[in-house]
């Protein structure tokens, strides 16, 4: 798991405008939600866009770090400009080292499926991350799924996947998280896909 830090300050002044002029001074509006209530908060924009680089795509624990106090939390939410990309605001949401919470882990496909290799087979991959229990202390940076004995017809559910100890796999046990297809299956589910696309157009 990675564990992540950045310093912070109290934001006392709210209001678009204000948070207009933080942006300007090169800080991220942000509030971080949790049993202590709501913080408004602000940070640096190059350290946060630091902080999400070396975050990635894996879950991670962030230290909020104020004068004199610390937080712990997990990023909830990331608004970004469409146009510059840039940082508008961020919801962070506060935990607890000891109460369990619930979490999105990015799924990661390890080995090459004997469907793919010897039997001309696609993998469909319906999920690309799943929602977890665990306490911080236990989180997982990602899910890792061995697909090397997937053959053409065969699926993976969540029931099927194995999480380390102290982690559990919200959702229901019989959803398919991805498949080995033929190569002509996939080319009709794309045809169909297609067509109904085509459909939809001529009717609007």
């Amino acid at each position: 798991m990675k564990k992540l830090q950045i310093s912070v300050s109290q934001r006392s002044e709210i209001g678009r405008h204000r948070s207009n002029r933080l942006r300007r001074q090169g800080r991220v509006p942000a509030v971080v939600y949790g049993k202590s209530g709501a913080h408004s908060i602000s940070l640096s924009d190059k350290d946060f866009r630091i902080l999400m680089k070396e975050k990635g795509n894996s879950a991670a624990t962030i230290e909020l770090i104020d004068v004199g106090s610390k937080m712990l939390s997990i990023v909830a939410e990331v608004q970004r400009d469409a146009i510059s990309g840039g940082f508008i605001h961020v919801d962070f949401h506060e935990i607890s080292e000891n109460e369990k919470i619930r979490i999105v882990v990015p799924i990661k496909l390890v080995g090459e499926s004997y469907g793919v290799k010897n039997e001309g087979g696609v993998i469909e991959q319906v999920r690309h991350e799943l929602d977890v229990y665990c306490l911080p202390k236990d989180m997982i940076e990602h899910i890792v799924i061995d697909v090397s004995n997937l053959r053409v017809g065969n699926s993976i559910h969540i029931r099927d996947i194995s999480v380390a100890d102290g982690v559990e796999l919200a959702g229901g046990d019989d959803a398919i998280v991805l498949s080995c297809v033929g190569h002509s299956e996939s080319k009709e589910g794309e045809a169909s896909e297609a067509g109904g696309m085509r459909s939809a157009a001529a009717k609007s």
